[in-house]
């Protein structure tokens, strides 16, 4: 995959997961200090905090995953994704537990701290309804992703601490749709199925189902009829977690891998690995101060013969959150999110700048979104 095609794949699929819901309580959050859990404790959130002061990668209720199809820029395996940065609330397990998290998340110390730019503008409004119902609104036009209105509709059991079932709807006049829908078989597992569907067929189709344990936790992923992916994750010590990731594809079985895994981390720092027949990704992230946290990525594709490095950082307060990033392939991109109006308004915007050296070309977006509750 080209540094071109990936740049312009990422812009159009940001602009409008930046205004699903839950941007008010991401930009309010408390400051992510930790960049990762250092026990892995099923309590905490990657981010390092606990549920009751709200993970600072998404709101509580906000149960959006990272999507398994999703790659880097080279394409080294299920774990190698440049956005899979996105956190989600874990089961409680028994006290005493120290489980490492699920094996897709080990990177998200750094890759949280990747801006996720998008280009044109946006208009959002999220309105609560009754019964745990959301309903959202969206208008936005850009050049590069298709614009026009979008209506999304989200359930979630607010008095529920695992917020579960969780079920969110988007849907576009011109026929595309995409559902995702959660929901807990038992107190530790979890099963998610996710649709795409695009000109009056399945694009797409993801089924996950999660196991988290006393020590460690196992996923099965399936997308499509493409591959099927084994995850497994062991807490060896409190800082130090181990895994596997086995990847079968069925069309092209010379794109098959097999990897393994390895993360250790304390309370302001994380340095996390991924090592397999087709690439590597290595991910360092360091809290410099309570509201700086400064992140470095390498990916190399064994079979492409590429390798990316990428410097980010994460500049956060109450009331705004700036961050910034910068590649070898010389893409330099940031984002700013800024609640209008004090930390309790329920009106914030963002603005968004890419700049593709290579090609010379620059993008800006820039977005409102209000809340009506």
């Amino acid at each position: 995959m080209n540094t071109q095609d990936t740049s312009a794949t990422n812009i159009s699929a940001s602009l409008f997961k930046f205004f699903k819901l839950g941007l008010f309580e991401t930009l309010h959050a408390k400051s992510c200090s930790k960049p990762s859990t250092p026990r892995g404790n099923d309590n905490e959130s990657p981010c390092g905090e606990t549920p009751e002061k709200h993970c600072a990668c998404l709101p509580e209720t906000d149960n959006r995953k990272c999507k398994a199809g999703d790659r880097g820029k080279t394409g080294a395996g299920v774990t190698g994704s440049r956005t899979g940065r996105v956190c989600e609330k874990e089961p409680d397990l028994p006290a005493g537990a120290v489980n490492p998290g699920l094996l897709r998340y080990i990177h998200n110390a750094a890759r949280y701290r990747l801006p996720q730019c998008f280009e044109g503008g946006s208009v959002s409004v999220k309105q609560s309804q009754r019964c745990n119902w959301v309903l959202g609104h969206t208008l936005s036009c850009s050049s590069v992703s298709p614009g026009g209105y979008k209506v999304l509709l989200s359930y979630v059991d607010k008095e529920k601490p695992s917020g579960l079932p969780y079920f969110v709807m988007e849907a576009a006049p011109g026929g595309q749709m995409s559902c995702e829908v959660r929901v807990g078989p038992t107190l530790s597992t979890r099963a998610t199925v996710v649709a795409q569907i695009a000109d009056a067929e399945f694009y797409s189709f993801e089924s996950i189902f999660d196991a988290y344990f006393h020590s460690f936790t196992a996923s099965i992923i399936a997308v499509n009829k493409e591959f099927i992916a084994l995850h497994y994750l062991q807490a060896i010590t409190e800082q130090v977690s181990l895994g596997a990731e086995v990847v079968a594809r069925g069309h092209a079985v010379e794109l098959s891998s097999a990897s393994g895994a390895g993360r250790w981390a304390t309370e302001d720092q994380s340095i996390s690995a991924t090592l397999g027949n087709r690439g590597l990704d290595l991910c360092y992230a360091r809290v410099i101060r309570p509201f700086l946290t400064v992140a470095a990525m390498l990916e190399v594709g064994f079979a492409i013969r590429h390798a990316v490095a990428t410097l980010a950082y994460e500049w956060r307060t109450e009331e705004w959150t700036v961050r910034g990033s910068a590649d070898s392939d010389g893409l330099v991109g940031a984002t700013l999110q800024r609640a209008l109006g004090g930390k309790h308004a329920k009106l914030a915007c963002a603005i968004s700048a890419l700049l593709n050296h290579p090609n010379d070309k620059f993008r800006l977006g820039f977005g409102i979104t209000a809340a009506i509750m």
